[in-house]
């Protein structure tokens, strides 16, 4: 008769274990419920002009940047959207057109009025000094629909800030480093500042006579356009998390979780600061984070403190050795009689009366000379590990004293460790006149 899982059933059987499988790992609930979250989608309003002209070599062989290729890139990394769409706003000589740049912000509001459901943040990394009444109008519209405008602030190094990041309701960004504000910075209406700094490495692989060769070279940018995008990155993340968020309370948490920038009452965001408030996923990262350094600062404590007892702790022994010798040394004789009176010598115990050998206290160094010969052979092997390490001391050849132990203690391990001792001096001073008439001999007996 067939196994059971041999015969008909078998098929049933697959099935049985593939639905178990679905259930346990892939939760098919999930494909079965009504997703009611909006999509979060970010719009890119910005110039595809390159920005490597000058840096670009003869052959144009790295790829080539745009302003608006480097803006997209740190929006996705800060807050990877649902979609990201981008409008070019450049006419053919790399200026910013005004009719493109209107009809990119007509765009964005159709597609609100057309997505009423979908969360959108427009990001804008560049600007002028006086805005047009339609540019008012668009933005405002688009503001009322429930989008959520960032805006550079400028690189002018001016307290006023260009338009639209001045205009009421977009977020003025701001560009900041190690707490303080940028130099190239504008600073007027500035709602939240972040790092305006951007940097990447490109690589490219040409064939060459020794083979393949790689070229790099580093790309080094800075700006309040690219702080902007980071501003935005993060309001995608917190409407990804929270898509219920209203415009105001998106800034309030920014603000309030920021870090201090010199100077200023508004901050440099902190992403995991501001999603931690809003996400308890994000909260426990930013409490296993501060737990972290909290650890990490009790060990380099513990560790400068160990440091430290190992440089202190010797100390008052030398001071009483120095100044005190007698009690020194009857403290340390003592000790070695102990050692002595108990049956079993334990390594350690070895150990102390090896660092007891001070040829300048003849009492102390005599009594540990005939502590380790009444030992015998079981001392020897810790004092050849002794011998290399304590060349030696203030108060004489320590190695002499050492190796004449070893001597005098005798056994198969002190033989072997004196043969190889007394091979390589004899290899060290060999004479020279003998080293010459041994390669002499050498020559003339081809």
């Amino acid at each position: 008769m067939k196994p059971f899982h041999k015969r008909k059933y078998r098929r049933l059987l697959v099935f049985i274990l593939l639905a178990t499988i679905c259930f346990v790992f892939l939760d098919p609930a999930q494909f079965l419920e009504d997703r009611k979250e909006p999509k979060v989608i970010a719009f890119v309003i910005d110039s595809a002009s390159s920005m490597m002209e000058k840096e670009r070599n003869i052959l144009n062989l790295f790829e080539d940047l745009t302003h608006g290729q480097v803006v997209r890139s740190i929006l996705r990394r800060y807050g990877e959207p649902d979609k990201l769409n981008f409008y070019s706003v450049d006419d053919t000589r790399g200026n910013i057109d005004r009719e493109s740049y209107l009809n990119a912000l007509t765009l964005v509001g159709s597609y609100l009025r057309d997505n009423p459901c979908d969360r959108v943040v427009i990001n804008i990394s560049l600007g002028s000094n006086s805005p047009k009444p339609l540019e008012r109008k668009l933005i405002k519209d688009i503001l009322e629909q429930g989008a959520v405008v960032v805006a550079a602030a400028g690189n002018d190094g001016m307290k006023d800030s260009s338009y639209p990041a001045a205009l009421d309701g977009v977020i003025c960004a701001g560009a900041s480093g190690g707490g303080v504000r940028r130099s190239y910075s504008n600073y007027g209406n500035i709602d939240i500042f972040a790092d305006g700094s951007y940097q990447t490495t490109q690589t490219l692989s040409l064939p060459s006579e020794t083979g393949i060769e790689t070229h790099a070279r580093t790309v080094k940018l800075n700006g309040t356009s690219f702080a902007a995008p980071k501003v935005s990155g993060l309001i995608v993340k917190m409407l990804q998390l929270k898509p219920s968020l209203e415009n105001q309370r998106i800034l309030e948490i920014i603000q309030n979780t920021s870090d201090d920038v010199l100077g200023f009452e508004q901050g440099s965001i902190n992403r995991l600061n501001a999603l931690a408030s809003i996400s308890e996923k994000y909260a426990a990262l930013k409490k296993a984070g501060q737990v972290f350094f909290v650890i990490l600062e009790a060990v380099c404590i513990i560790a400068f403190i160990f440091v430290g007892l190992l440089i202190v702790i010797p100390m008052p022994e030398f001071l009483f050795r120095v100044v005190l010798p007698s009690p020194w040394m009857a403290i340390k004789t003592r000790r070695i009689d102990r050692i002595m009176g108990n049956d079993r010598k334990r390594p350690r115990d070895i150990r102390y009366i090896i660092n007891c050998l001070f040829p300048g206290y003849s009492r102390l160094f005599e009594r540990a000379n005939k502590a380790l010969l009444e030992i015998g052979e079981p001392a020897v092997k810790h004092l050849i590990r002794a011998y290399p390490y304590k060349p030696c001391n203030e108060f004489g050849d320590f190695t002499t004293c050492i190796y004449n132990i070893i001597e005098e203690i005798g056994g198969r391990e002190a033989e072997e460790f004196l043969r190889s001792e007394q091979e390589s001096q004899d290899d060290i001073f060999q004479p020279d006149s003998q080293q010459r008439n041994e390669k002499g001999a050498a020559k003339y007996s081809v």
